[in-house]
């Protein structure tokens, strides 16, 4: 089972890619084989071949012509030829001497045959290499140079970007794996186990059934302590209900582990070009106010992987006791500061600037649940944080920094 989605897109941008580079070989190739040939040979070729389908077609018709000859001869001679049915004609000369005849040229007529079929080959062959050469000078004629560099040099652009799109989802592929990979291992082990646990079950089992069908107490007592050696007790019921325990609480982990995987995944396979921050939700610890304190140690992290733009209600300004342009200077110039108009509230600004672009998430608790209808909200483009005893996390984004007030 795979879990990272951009296993199938690296496997589709690789078969894309290897499809381009194809492609773009048979336009080289074309454009060579332009470059390598000369309209004259191949007209010269075309004649030489014209030359040789002429006298090639005379050969046959010449061949054909000995063939009727031949057959109206042997017919000739075969009206003169009395049966063997009467004995007399086995001992007559001049029968013997028609029969004679015949057979010769009936060999002749199975020579030339042969002559005439192989000809006629030799003939297909020409006209075949006639028909290939004046479709050769037919492409020639027709090959437009310009175009098909023009369509090189696009299929060379697109190839480059082709190879650029497989790195990126490669190493996106890489990130992914990298984050699944203790789950991964966890979901490998606990298979395992749970295997182990089956096989041991079996055991169990084939050994309950050796005591359920044993005929004496002496195949009995062999059997317990079959089980007692096997599994440390004599009981292959005990042991079985045990398994039985045991495979469906692995089967549970291993639900648990997977889901766990499916949401890392999705997690981490996510595009974020561009982040949209609750200001007044970060600037809260709990219920204690914590002014920028947070967001000054969070900012510089953020910024310097996506587009950060940071909104606050306009009670910022009297939380803080300072401006907008002083929220600013705070808070450094990698990002965007915006502090929505008195007596409107940030929430519905927060979500429409995350908009419909895919790529643009919010960073916030609030849980909107009176804008279900904005995309961000349906897309589920909303990442929440947690900032506690002087730290603020966000595990969606891998980020874990302590602030001092």
């Amino acid at each position: 089972m795979t879990f990272n989605p951009f296993d199938k897109q690296l496997e589709s941008a690789k078969a894309r890619e290897l499809e381009l580079g194809s492609i773009l070989n048979a336009v080289k190739n074309e454009i060579d084989w332009y470059g390598g040939t000369d309209l004259t040979v191949l007209t010269d070729s075309r004649n030489e071949l014209q030359n040789k389908l002429e006298k090639q077609s005379l050969s046959c018709t010449h061949l054909r012509g000995e063939v009727q000859q031949i057959e109206a001869n042997i017919n000739k001679l075969s009206e003169s030829i009395n049966s063997l049915w009467n004995p007399k004609n086995w001992f007559d000369s001049q029968q013997r001497d028609l029969r004679g005849r015949a057979s010769v040229l009936e060999r002749s007529l199975k020579e030339v045959n042969k002559n005439s079929s192989k000809a006629q080959g030799q003939l297909q062959n020409i006209k075949q290499r006639m028909s290939a050469k004046i479709a050769e000078i037919e492409r020639y004629k027709d090959f437009n140079f310009d175009t098909k560099s023009k369509d090189r040099m696009i299929l060379a652009n697109e190839l480059s970007q082709q190879k650029r799109e497989v790195e990126r989802i490669s190493d996106r592929k890489h990130q992914v794996d990298d984050a699944l990979a203790p789950i991964v291992a966890q979901i490998h082990d606990t298979e395992q186990k749970k295997s182990e646990a089956a096989s041991i079950r079996r055991q169990a089992q084939s050994l309950d059934e050796e005591l359920s069908n044993a005929d004496n107490s002496y195949e009995r007592a062999m059997a317990h302590q079959k089980s007692e050696e096997k599994f440390g007790t004599g009981s292959p019921k005990k042991v079985i209900s045990q398994k039985d325990s045991e495979i469906r609480r692995l089967g549970r982990d291993l639900e648990k582990l997977q889901k766990r995987a499916k949401t890392v995944a999705d997690k981490a396979a996510r595009n974020i070009k561009k982040l949209i921050l609750d200001g007044n939700n970060l600037s809260y610890q709990g219920n204690i106010f914590i002014g920028l304190a947070a967001l000054k140690s969070l900012v510089p992290i953020l910024a310097n992987e996506y587009e950060v733009v940071l909104v606050f209600d306009a009670s910022i300004r009297r939380a803080l006791g300072s401006s907008d342009s002083d929220i600013r200077d705070v808070l450094g110039n990698d990002i965007q500061v915006h502090v929505v108009a008195t007596s409107v509230k940030a929430d519905e600004t927060v979500l429409d600037l995350a908009g419909t672009d895919k790529t643009t998430f919010i960073v916030s608790n609030d849980r909107f649940a009176e804008f279900r209808e904005k995309p961000a909200i349906r897309e589920q483009r909303v990442i929440r944080h947690e900032i506690v005893s002087g730290q603020v996390l966000i595990h969606d984004l891998g980020v874990s920094e302590m602030f001092t007030q």
